[in-house]
């Protein structure tokens, strides 16, 4: 599993923190085990060297009596001692129910030893058939092994909880603070600039990284704002005079001494009207990136739409050579605004008539899906390179079709640029493909 979601670092954590969690438990467990398991075993060894020391001339008689002392003792008064001649028991304070091997073993409940659940034994040979076994329990009551697990059950258990608890809590905050993070930016990049990622004032470091965000997106605004002020500027500065140089080569023009000269006004009022459509097609890309015009969105049938506005192109398209050959439109909704969408379909119509051949074809196609909307318009023109689709997106990648190939040549450039910002206002996305022969251009946008 990667570890690039907040659900897989979490599932990690988690894991990793139960795993650690249980190998501490298991191992608490079993320590404390083997430690009870070594006392009890030194406890019985120095008992039976007491009652039986080393190096003495062992008889029956004499270790009786000392077993008999040590069950009186309170100190050795738990323990069980049996001595054994020659497999029979002929002294001790307990009694079992099967031969005991020499060395350490285990009894339990199934050897009907009164008083004990669980214990250790040592046998030990001390010759002349006689043997020594001492008993001691390792659990201090009934049932303690039982009680013990539940303790560690129930402890380790709470604190898993407790993590998982911590671990939920942590995940749906920051969660939280994700997806406000997420809303926001996907706002603005629908053009609403004005959103901002809540913030609570806690001071927290959340709530400063989403203070910090905000300034940072109000700055990036106030540049946007400026940079959108100084082209609008400029569009709205110069209009005013074009259009006045514009009137005055008319004027000029209608003088009857400016005959000799008039093809040369002619191609300057040409060129003034170019500038014009220019700054004309920047204020409008200005007004369509600003956002402002979703305002008057509402539900466009744009099967409607499309019908209308080849109907009114259709004398347009008829005059140019180019027909259309084929129009398959499937009933679709669109919230949007209409005058935008219908300038969106406009220019995708008078981009072909412009950058084609007459006798060209083209093909409108109008899908509704389940989630998303395609308008695909296409050609059997020369096309547009894949090296040059990019710059055909950008402002002023200005291209003209020329043999097979795509070049640089005349005109502001726009067509296709505006087509994009119309799209991205409406949530849709422009690609340029293939038609072989010639473009393919889809639009996509989200169901309404």
């Amino acid at each position: 599993m990667q570890l690039r979601s907040l659900r897989a670092l979490t599932l990690a954590f988690l894991a990793v923190f139960l795993c650690a969690t249980l190998a501490t438990a298991f191992g608490i467990y079993f320590a404390t085990f083997r430690t009870i398991d070594h006392l009890v075993g030194q406890r019985i060894e120095s008992a039976s060297n007491v009652i039986a020391p080393e190096g003495e001339a062992y008889r029956a008689r004499r270790i009786g009596l000392r077993i008999m002392a040590a069950s009186r003792d309170r100190d050795t008064g738990d323990l069980g001692f049996i001595l054994f001649e020659n497999g029979r028991q002929i002294a001790g304070n307990v009694r079992v129910t099967r031969p005991l091997p020499l060395g350490v073993s285990w009894v339990d409940v199934a050897d009907r030893i009164k008083g004990l659940s669980h214990g250790q034994v040592l046998v030990r040979d001390l010759g002349n058939g006689l043997r020594l076994a001492v008993i001691a329990e390792t659990e201090p009551f009934d049932h303690y092994n039982a009680a013990r697990a539940r303790i560690y059950l129930i402890g380790f258990g709470s604190i898993i909880a407790i993590a998982l608890a911590a671990a939920t809590t942590f995940t749906l905050i920051v969660r939280r603070r994700i997806v406000d993070m997420r809303r926001t930016v996907e706002a603005i990049f629908d053009g609403d600039l004005s959103q901002r990622v809540p913030v609570d004032g806690s001071g927290t470091a959340f709530d400063s990284q989403a203070a910090a965000f905000n300034r940072m997106l109000d700055r990036i605004n106030e540049l946007m704002e400026e940079v959108r002020n100084v082209t609008n500027g400029v569009a709205h500065e110069l209009r005013t005079p074009l259009a006045r140089l514009r009137n005055q080569l008319s004027l000029i023009a209608a003088d009857p001494a400016a005959k000799p000269v008039r093809p040369g006004i002619e191609k300057a009022q040409a060129e003034a009207d170019r500038l014009l459509a220019l700054f004309a097609a920047l204020l409008r890309i200005a007004e369509v990136d600003s956002g402002a015009r979703r305002t008057n969105f509402a539900p466009v049938d744009l099967r409607a739409l499309v019908e209308e506005t080849i109907e009114a192109l259709e004398p347009v398209i008829e005059e140019s050579g180019h027909q259309i050959a084929a129009l398959a439109l499937e009933p679709a909704v669109l919230n949007g605004d209409q005058p935008l969408l219908t300038q969106m379909i406009v220019n995708l119509i008078e981009n072909i008539l412009r950058h084609t051949p007459a006798g060209t074809d083209m093909r409108i196609t109008l899908q509704g899906g389940a989630e998303e909307t395609s308008l695909i318009v296409s050609d059997n023109g020369p096309g547009i390179a894949a090296a040059d689709r990019a710059k055909a997106l950008d402002r002023f990648g200005r291209l003209t079709v020329e043999g097979n190939g795509v070049v640089e040549g005349k005109g502001h450039g726009f067509g296709l640029p505006l087509i994009a910002s119309i799209a991205w206002l409406h949530g849709g996305t422009l690609e340029l493909s293939d038609a072989r022969p010639g473009l393919r251009v889809t639009l996509r946008f989200p169901r309404a």
